[in-house]
């Protein structure tokens, strides 16, 4: 049965986790850059609905880079904080130890 009575961590298998994080949202920022010029959208013709079509999808695109980029940025501060966390925690354990 676990042990309820205080908090345990195991700050290795933390910082790993972490570093995955880290990891996976740098992977997602190199597809975003790698692939963002396959994402712009050019209009096929001249005519209104090429253009508006384009225009669409290019809209849509810079609303997700924007999503993607805060996604991103958020999964790195997860990964700080459970970094910070665990020093925390793996500092209370020694000094009550």
């Amino acid at each position: 049965m676990a042990d309820t009575d205080g908090m345990s961590i195991q700050p290795a298998e933390v910082h790993e986790i972490s570093r995955q994080l880290d990891e996976l949202a740098d992977r997602v920022q190199r597809v975003m850059t790698d692939e963002g010029p396959n994402l712009a959208v050019t209009p096929s013709a001249r005519d209104e609905v090429s253009q508006r079509v384009a225009q669409t999808l290019n809209e849509v695109h810079a609303s997700f880079s924007t999503s993607a980029d805060q996604g991103m940025a958020e999964i790195h501060e997860v990964a700080a904080t459970l970094r910070g966390h665990s020093s925390n925690i793996a500092a209370s354990e020694d000094f009550a130890g």
